[in-house]
C-alpha cells in the first residue's frame, strides 16, 4: 500500500515538474520578444495611433461611451467620475454612464457628481437598477442597452485614466477586425507595504509579458478596466456572461476565438489602487482563481477546434491553463511531507526531477522578478542583497496565491461560478461583514504553514533534504501572509476601540 502511495505521488510530482518546464520555457520565449520590441511600439495599429493629431476634426471620430461600473465605492466614486469627465474627446461624441449598483452612500456621492458635471455640459448619466442580476457582468450588458457609442471604454472604480486615454487608443480601431484594445495600468500604492509591492510586482511581470504576446500575435489573458471595446464586437459575441466571475476574461477568450484582434498599449497608463490587507487580497485571488480555472476549461473545447501553428496553441494553452499550474503548484506543497518520508530519492527519475524543479524555479523567480520590475516600472538602484532577498520574498508569496487558485479551481469544479464579492481597496479592506471564504482561506494558510514545517523536521530527522527548499519557501510565504492577517486583526480591534 505504502509502494502505491509512493508511485502515485511520484508520478503526480513528476506531471506537475514537466507542466512547469513547458510553462517556464514558453514564458521564457514571450519574455525575450518583450526584451526585443520594449522601445518600439507594439503594432502597426499602435504606431498610427499615437501619429494621430490631438486636434483632428470632430468628424474624425467616433461616438464613444464611458461606463464606469461601480458598487459600494463611496471612497473612490468621486474621484473616478471626476477624472472621466477630464478626458479630452469631442464633447458632442462622448457620454459617461456611471453604472451604479450600490446599497450604501455611494448612490448619493455618485448623483452628486454626475448633477454637477452634468450642469457644466458633460454628457453623463447615472443608470440604477432595480437588482443585481448577472452581478458586475450584468451591470454592464445593461448599460451598454442604454448606450450610443460605437465603442466602449471600461473603468472600474478605483482607475484614473489619463486625459488622453480617448485620443491615443480610439485612432487603433481604424482596423475594422480589431475587436477590442487594453492599456497599461500602474498602482498608485504600489508602495505601501510589500504586499502591495508584490501584486504591483505581479501585475507588472502580467504586463510585461504580454506585450511579446501581442507582438507575437498569441493569445494573451487582458484586464476588464481601462481598456476599449468595439460595439460590434461585443454585440456579436452577446456581451458579458454572468456565468463566470472573471466576465472580462471570458469576453476576451470569446473574441479571441473569434478572429478578432486585440492590441496592447502599455505606455498608455492609467492609475489604480492594490488591496493593502491581506483578507481584500486573498479573497480577491480566489475569486480570479475560480474564474480563470472555469473559464479555462469552459473554452478549452473551443480552443482546440480553431485552426493555429503549433506554437501558438501551445501559449494559448499556456495562457488558458496558468491558473490550473498555480494550483498545481499547491499540490507539489502537499506532495512534500509524504515524498519526503516515503523514499529518499535513491531513484534518478525523481532525483533529476527534483533537481530540475528547483532549477526550473530559479530561472523562472529570476525572469519573473525581472520583467516584473520592468512592467511595474520600478526604477530604483540596484541593492544586490536586497534585491536578492525581496526576490526570494516575491517568489515565496506565489505559494500563499498557489493556495487561493487552488481553493478557487476546487469551488469551480463543484460548480460555485457565481460567488462574487468585490475587491475592497485601501487599509480598512472589509469594514462590515468579512465574506465567509476569507475564514476557509485562512484556515488554510495556518494549516500550510504547520504542515510545511512538519516537512521540514522530517526531513531533517530522516536526512532527506531534497524537497526542503521548497517546504521552508513555504513557510515563508505562509508565514508572511500569517503576520499581515495578525497585523489586520489587530489594526481592527484597536480602531473598534478608537471607535
Amino acid at each position: 500500500m505504502l509502494a502505491l502511495l509512493s508511485w502515485i505521488c511520484q508520478a503526480v510530482f513528476l506531471v506537475v515538474v514537466v507542466y512547469f518546464a513547458v510553462y517556464v520555457l514558453l514564458e521564457l520565449r514571450v519574455f525575450l520578444i518583450s526584451q526585443k520590441v520594449e522601445r518600439q511600439k507594439l503594432t502597426e495599429l499602435v504606431q498610427s495611433a499615437l501619429k494621430q493629431n490631438a486636434d483632428s476634426e470632430a468628424e474624425n471620430w467616433p461616438p464613444v461611451s464611458v461606463l464606469l461600473p461601480v458598487r459600494n465605492e463611496s471612497e473612490v466614486v468621486e474621484r473616478l467620475i471626476d477624472a472621466v469627465c477630464r478626458l479630452h474627446y469631442p464633447g458632442e461624441l462622448l457620454e459617461i454612464l456611471v453604472l451604479d449598483d450600490s446599497s450604501d452612500g455611494t448612490t448619493a456621492l455618485a448623483r452628486g457628481r454626475v448633477d454637477w458635471h452634468a450642469a457644466q455640459g458633460v454628457d453623463i448619466r447615472l443608470v440604477k437598477r432595480s437588482d443585481r442580476k448577472g452581478y458586475k457582468a450584468g451591470n454592464l450588458v445593461n448599460g451598454i442597452q442604454q448606450s450610443r457609442g460605437q465603442f466602449f471604454a471600461i473603468f472600474d472604480a478605483d482607475f484614473v485614466p489619463p486625459t488622453d486615454f480617448l485620443l491615443k487608443t480610439i485612432p487603433c480601431f481604424k482596423d475594422p477586425n480589431l475587436g477590442f484594445l487594453q492599456t497599461g495600468i500602474g498602482y498608485e500604492n504600489r508602495d505601501v507595504s510589500f504586499l502591495t509591492r508584490f501584486q504591483a510586482m505581479e501585475m507588472g511581470h502580467q504586463q510585461y509579458v504580454t506585450v511579446g504576446l501581442s507582438e507575437d500575435g498569441d493569445m494573451a489573458s487582458l484586464s476588464g478596466s481601462s481598456c476599449v471595446w468595439r460595439r460590434a464586437c461585443v454585440d456579436a459575441l452577446g456581451g458579458w456572461n454572468a456565468s463566470t466571475v472573471t466576465e472580462d476574461v471570458d469576453l476576451g477568450y470569446r473574441a479571441q476565438f473569434g478572429e478578432w484582434k486585440y492590441a496592447y498599449l502599455r505606455d498608455v497608463v492609467s492609475m489604480s489602487t492594490l488591496p493593502e490587507t491581506i483578507s481584500a487580497y486573498r479573497i480577491q485571488r480566489e475569486r480570479w482563481g475560480r474564474g480563470l480555472i472555469h473559464s479555462g476549461f469552459k473554452h478549452f473545447r473551443q480552443m482546440l477546434s480553431q485552426r493555429m501553428p503549433l506554437m501558438k496553441r501551445m501559449h494559448a494553452i499556456s495562457v488558458m491553463f496558468s491558473s490550473v499550474l498555480l494550483a498545481s503548484i499547491y499540490v507539489l506543497t502537499l506532495l512534500s511531507l509524504p515524498l519526503t518520508y516515503l523514499m529518499h530519492f535513491d531513484g534518478a527519475g525523481m532525483r533529476w526531477g527534483a533537481l530540475a524543479f528547483f532549477g526550473l524555479v530559479v530561472l523562472w523567480g529570476l525572469e519573473n522578478a525581472f520583467g516584473a520590475r520592468r512592467g511595474a516600472r520600478f526604477n530604483k538602484k540596484p541593492n544586490v542583497l536586497g534585491d536578492l532577498w525581496d526576490t526570494y520574498r516575491y517568489i515565496a508569496m506565489f505559494l500563499p496565491m498557489a493556495w487561493y487558485y487552488f481553493a478557487g479551481g476546487m469551488r469551480a469544479l463543484f460548480g460555485v461560478h457565481g460567488d462574487f464579492h468585490r475587491t475592497p481597496k485601501g487599509k480598512d479592506g472589509y469594514r462590515l461583514a468579512v465574506p465567509r471564504i476569507n475564514s476557509v482561506l485562512l484556515a488554510g494558510e495556518i494549516f500550510t504553514f504547520f504542515y510545511a514545517l512538519t516537512a521540514v523536521g522530517v526531513a531533517w530527522r530522516s536526512a532527506n533534504y531534497f524537497l526542503t527548499p521548497l517546504d521552508v519557501t513555504a513557510c515563508v510565504g505562509f508565514g508572511m501572509a500569517l503576520y499581515w492577517s495578525w497585523q489586520e486583526r489587530h489594526a481592527h480591534r484597536r480602531k473598534q476601540q478608537d471607535d
